[in-house]
């Protein structure tokens, strides 16, 4: 009982019965919870921690559904076995005597890096601070202001996305088709005000930008491929296309966005920010617009063009 005296945070930002959990999850694979102990009655370990005994009751469910307990009817919940089997509690040290054997060593010093196709950790990426926030003048991209997110809008709409109805439309496997009712917002209301006129079975829902990017580039990238990007431009996307195989040709960016010039006639896909060109900010002009689409006519490239 004694281990299983572990601090709660009653105004924490994670709820009692999360935090109950993860200790519990700890101490087990910890081994401070020996495999088949059982654990104290709800009503103990409650007063222990100075929690309602439901909290506790409920964590206990939750643990026994995920494995990791093994409900004993009249008896109680005791530890799975199974989820300490070849598991060795942290810092303990090895019983073994026996010397390694020489199989075994070498496995241990093989490389494996020969074996990587790719390598994203050498490309350039943005650097974040994880303490962005406390910045005095927090100036870092992709972060939005707090203080301007429409939050009583969400919370309303996420009260409606959990009522019993809605959880029952959204939660179907609809493995062949988006969200219609997503769809429908999509084509009515966002993309006419950018001018789009798409029938429902022209909109596909991605998980971001950085998703649409990958399966653009695996549909239409190959070993040979050149892709012209603004430059500056978006880095993720340059990454994106790199790894797909793409040869990256730079074009030049001025006050009016991606500059309309020769460049263009040796690629293959052209990716470019108009509306809001990143990272610049700039707007491309309706002329300057047209002359891609004239160049693009012309030298037979395609656009992939990102509403950043």
């Amino acid at each position: 009982m004694r281990d299983l005296i572990f601090p709660v945070h009653h105004d924490g930002d994670v709820g009692l019965q999360a935090q109950l959990r993860q200790h519990l999850v700890d101490a087990i694979l910890d081994g401070r919870l020996a495999a088949d102990s059982p654990l104290p009655s709800s009503r103990r370990l409650a007063q222990a921690l100075g929690v309602s005994r439901n909290t506790v009751v409920l964590a206990y469910q939750a643990l026994a559904d995920e494995g990791y307990l093994i409900p004993r009817e009249r008896v109680g919940y005791f530890v799975n076995p199974e989820m300490l089997d070849g598991a060795t509690a942290a810092g303990a040290p090895s019983t073994a005597t026996a010397p390694p054997r020489r199989d075994s060593a070498r496995a241990q010093k093989r490389d494996f890096s020969h074996r990587l196709q790719l390598r994203p950790s050498r490309q350039r990426h943005l650097v974040k601070p994880h303490n962005w926030s406390q910045y005095p003048y927090p100036f870092i991209y992709g972060q939005a202001d707090p203080s301007l997110f429409p939050i009583a809008a969400w919370r309303q709409c996420s009260r409606q996305a959990l009522s019993v109805r809605a959880i029952e439309r959204w939660s179907e496997d609809s493995y062949d088709e988006d969200d219609p009712l997503l769809v429908e917002e999509v084509r009515t209301r966002v993309l006419p005000r950018r001018g789009i006129r798409a029938r429902r079975d022209e909109i596909l829902i991605t998980m971001g930008a950085q998703n649409a990017l990958y399966l653009v580039a695996r549909l239409l990238i190959g070993g040979r491929t050149t892709v012209g990007i603004e430059d500056p431009g978006y880095v993720d996307a340059r990454n994106i296309f790199a790894m797909a195989g793409a040869r990256i040709r730079p074009l030049p960016v001025d006050e009016g966005g991606l500059v309309i010039g020769r460049g263009l006639r040796r690629c293959d896909l052209v990716y470019v920010t108009p509306s809001h060109q990143s990272p610049t900010t700039v707007t491309m002009p309706m002329d300057r617009r047209v002359g891609l689409l004239d160049a693009a006519g012309r030298y037979g490239f395609t656009i992939i063009e990102d509403d950043y």
